[in-house]
């Protein structure tokens, strides 16, 4: 059974880490939006430049500058969205990561207490099965670590919840582990 002391670290990573995905979602869907927009302004101005062309000659310096220009600052808007972007998901990995790396340190040293009764308590063969089962589940949640370290924003969220799962997984082997013991 999950105690409340159990749960209270779960749950702070649940809330605390959602809202940082969110932010980076947002943020990268804004990013895409300014991209969209950039490849609109780059076709509207190639538009003009072909228009001018068919008028009957070449464009002139004015109209080139215009143009260029036009495209210069739609380009500079969509890297700074796109660096605000990045910027964001790095944020939400961050605090993804280390809520998650902070709730596996205090699993594992109570994983580590656990182990030493388990030796001391348990025949062998049971001890050994227990101890592998338990180092399995917090190996998966390490797994995750890695995930995090690769989402992106679409898939974070998705990736902290299985983190959650995971932890949650390990909560409760290492509950069942006490009972044995």
């Amino acid at each position: 059974m999950m105690t409340a002391r159990r749960f209270l670290p779960v749950f702070i990573i649940a809330a605390g880490v959602l809202v940082g995905c969110n932010s980076a979602r947002d943020e990268q869907a804004r990013a895409d939006h300014e991209l969209r927009e950039v490849k609109e302004e780059a076709a509207e101005a190639q538009r003009k430049l072909d228009a001018l062309q068919r008028q009957g000659g070449t464009p002139t310096e004015a109209e080139v500058n215009e143009v260029v220009d036009d495209l210069r600052e739609a380009h500079a808007e969509a890297r700074e969205v796109s660096a605000e972007a990045d910027a964001a998901l790095a944020r939400a990995r961050l605090e993804a990561r280390s809520a998650v790396e902070r709730t596996l340190h205090e699993r594992m040293k109570t994983m580590a207490e656990l182990q030493r009764e388990i030796r001391e308590k348990l025949p062998k063969a049971e001890a050994d099965r227990l101890v592998e089962e338990l180092t399995g589940r917090s190996a998966a949640v390490q797994e995750i670590l890695l995930q995090i370290d690769r989402a992106r924003g679409i898939n974070l969220e998705a990736v902290k919840r299985t983190a959650e799962q995971r932890l949650g997984e390990l909560d409760q082997a290492l509950e069942q582990a006490r009972q044995r013991v």
